[in-house]
C-alpha cells in the first residue's frame, strides 16, 4: 500500500474542502444563532432613540421622513440592494403635537384639553363658537347640526360576552404561554386599576368620530372614560377619513364638568387650528439576497410591518425587522437559502388607513412580485411595559406588556415558535395559533395589522398570501399615546422577541415550505 506523506494528505483535504457544496459551513448559524451576530440591547436603545426623537411617526411628516432615512440606510449597511419607494400622494392633515393649536372655553371656563381628534378639519385661529350638546348613546339627540356635540364613551357591556369582545377585549386562550401565572382568566372583564390594555381598547375602538361627522356638527368633545394621565396625548384610532367638525379630547376629570354644560345647553368654544397639504406617502421595499435571486428559483421571506405611529412602540417593528436584516447579513449570499424581502409599509395612521390607500400599494401595483413570496414574517409593538390606572395616575405594572406570537396551524411551524419563546426568555409571551382552538378548547387572538397577510379569510385587507407565517405583537395598552416615550420601553423585551423572531426566520429559510404551504392548504380544504 502506498503510504502518503501528511502534507500531501493536508492537501487532498483541502481540496475535498474546496469542492464540497458550500451551503454546509453556515446552515447550523441559520437557527442556531451566532451571538456575535445578533442585536445587543445598547444597539437596540440606540435605533429606538432615533424613534423616540421622531414621535408622533406620522406618514409624511418631517419626523416620518427622518425615521424612514434612518432605517434606509441601515438596510443599506447590512447590504440590503434594490431598494425601492412605491410612492403616492395624499391629503395631510396636521396639527401641534402641544395645545398651543388647540383650546376649550365651556360657559367662560377653561378646560384642560388631553389630545386632538385627528383629521377632523380645522376652526381657525377664532375658534368657532356655538351651544353645547350632550349625546346620550342610549337616546341620542334629533340633531347635533352647528352644535358643539359633547360624546362620553359607552361603558363596558355586562357579562356574557359575544365572540367580538372577548377575542379583542380579554385575554384569550393559547398554544403556549410563559408566565403564565401573570395573566388573568381568559374571557373576563379586566379592571383598569389591574392592567389597563383591555379597557382603552374598547373605548379608542368605538369609532366616536363618526357620530359628528355623520351629524354635520359644528365641533365635537370625546369623553374618555380615563384619567388625563392616561388620555393625554392619545392619537385617534382607528384613523379616520377627513370629517369637518373640529373634535378635541378630554378625560375624566375635565369632562365631566363639560357634559354637565351639555347637558344645561350652556355655550362653548373650541378651537383646533390645523393644516392641509399635499404630501408623499411611500412603502420601502429591499432584499437582502439569497443565493438564487434574480433568477427564476428565487424564494422570498417577507419581513413587513407599518412605519408609521405616535409612540416609541407603535410602529417600532421596522426595528425588529432591522435585527433580523443585521444578522443575515453576517452569511454570505451564497450560504442564505432564500431572499429576505423587507416591506415596510405606510398606512396605518393614514386618513382612513389601508383600506383607503389600497389601490396603489406594492402587490397591487406589482402583482407579479407575489410569485416568489414562500413565506412572511411580521412584527409591530415591540419592547411593551404594562401599565394601569390608580387613582387617576398611569403606573407600571411591574410586569412586561402580554405579547403575542403568532403561527401558522402546522406542527413543525408551532414547535419551531414554542421552543424560540423558551430559548430566548421572552416574558409574558402566548403562542397563539389562531386557525385553531387553544389549550382549553377557546379562541385565540387573532392576527393584527399586516398580519393578516397570512390568513386567507382576511383577503379584503391585505393580499390572500396563503403561505407559512409568524408574526408578533404587544397589545399596546399605554402605547396609544405619544406620552408613551423611550422612558416607558424595555430594550431586554425589544432583544428577546427580536431574538426569537431571528431564529424563526432562520426556520423558514431552512423548511420545506412547498410542503408546509400544501399540509395548510390540504387542512384549508
Amino acid at each position: 500500500m502506498r503510504v502518503r506523506s501528511a502534507a500531501a494528505l493536508v492537501g487532498l483535504l483541502a481540496s475535498a474542502c474546496a469542492e464540497a457544496p458550500q451551503t454546509e459551513p453556515h446552515r447550523a448559524q441559520l437557527t442556531d444563532l451566532n451571538p456575535d451576530w445578533t442585536v445587543t440591547e445598547d444597539e437596540a436603545y440606540a435605533w429606538a432613540s432615533v424613534k423616540n426623537a421622531n414621535l408622533p411617526t406620522l406618514t409624511g411628516s418631517p419626523e416620518w421622513q427622518r425615521y424612514m432615512a434612518f432605517l434606509e440606510a441601515k438596510l443599506k449597511g447590512y447590504g440590503a440592494v434594490d431598494l425601492f419607494r412605491n410612492s403616492w400622494t395624499f391629503e395631510r392633515w396636521d396639527t401641534t403635537d402641544d395645545p398651543t393649536a388647540w383650546s376649550l372655553t365651556s360657559d367662560g371656563r377653561a378646560v384642560r384639553v388631553a389630545n386632538y381628534g385627528a383629521y377632523s378639519g380645522s376652526t381657525g385661529a377664532d375658534g368657532v363658537t356655538a351651544p353645547l350638546i350632550y349625546y346620550d348613546h342610549d337616546d341620542p339627540p334629533a340633531s347635533i347640526k352647528d352644535k358643539i356635540v359633547v360624546i362620553p364613551t359607552r361603558p363596558h357591556p355586562q357579562p356574557p360576552y359575544d365572540d367580538d369582545y372577548i377575542i379583542n377585549y380579554t385575554f384569550n386562550d393559547y398554544e403556549f404561554a410563559t408566565n403564565a401565572e401573570t395573566l388573568q382568566a381568559p374571557y373576563e372583564f379586566v379592571d383598569p386599576a389591574e392592567t389597563f390594555t383591555f379597557d382603552i381598547w374598547w373605548q379608542l375602538a368605538q369609532g366616536l368620530d363618526e357620530i359628528p361627522a355623520a351629524g354635520e356638527a359644528a365641533g365635537a368633545v370625546i369623553v374618555y372614560d380615563m384619567a388625563f394621565d392616561r388620555t393625554q396625548g392619545l392619537y385617534t384610532f382607528p384613523v379616520p377619513t377627513l370629517y369637518d367638525a373640529p373634535t378635541l379630547i378630554l378625560g375624566r376629570e375635565d369632562g365631566a364638568g363639560v357634559i354637565a354644560d351639555a347637558k344645561a345647553g350652556k355655550t362653548a368654544t373650541l378651537r383646533l387650528e390645523a393644516t392641509l397639504k399635499p404630501a408623499e406617502a411611500y412603502q420601502l421595499i429591499a432584499y437582502l439576497p439569497g443565493k438564487d435571486y434574480s433568477t427564476p428559483n428565487d424564494e422570498q421571506i417577507v419581513l413587513v410591518n407599518h412605519t408609521d405611529g405616535p409612540s416609541i412602540t407603535q410602529d417600532n417593528g421596522a426595528l425588529g425587522l432591522l435585527a433580523i436584516v443585521k444578522y443575515f447579513s453576517h452569511i454570505p449570499q451564497a450560504h442564505r437559502p432564500r431572499t429576505l424581502t423587507i416591506y415596510l409599509d405606510c398606512r396605518h395612521y393614514m386618513p382612513g388607513m389601508e383600506r383607503e390607500h389600497n389601490e396603489p400599494a406594492w402587490l397591487n401595483r406589482h402583482s407579479e412580485a407575489r410569485e416568489k413570496i414562500a413565506a412572511v414574517v411580521q412584527a409591530e409593538h415591540m419592547g411593551e411595559m404594562d401599565y394601569r390606572e390608580v387613582d387617576g395616575v398611569v403606573e407600571p405594572t411591574g410586569l412586561t406588556e402580554q405579547s403575542y406570537l403568532w403561527s401558522r396551524a402546522h406542527p413543525q411551524l408551532i414547535e419551531a415558535a414554542i421552543s424560540a419563546v423558551r430559548k430566548h426568555g421572552w416574558s409574558r409571551a402566548q403562542v397563539a395559533v389562531p386557525e385553531r382552538p387553544g389549550i382549553k378548547g377557546g379562541l385565540q387572538q387573532v392576527w393584527w395589522g399586516v398580519g393578516v397577510i397570512a390568513l386567507p379569510d382576511r383577503c379584503e385587507v391585505w393580499h390572500c398570501l396563503d403561505v407559512p407565517a409568524y408574526g408578533l405583537g404587544g397589545f399596546l395598552g399605554h402605547y396609544w399615546s405619544n406620552h408613551a416615550t423611550i422612558e416607558r420601553w424595555s430594550k431586554t423585551l425589544f432583544v428577546s422577541q427580536a431574538l426569537t423572531l431571528t431564529e424563526l426566520t432562520g426556520v423558514l429559510m431552512t423548511a420545506d415550505l412547498k410542503a408546509i404551504t400544501g399540509d395548510l392548504r390540504a387542512k384549508e380544504g
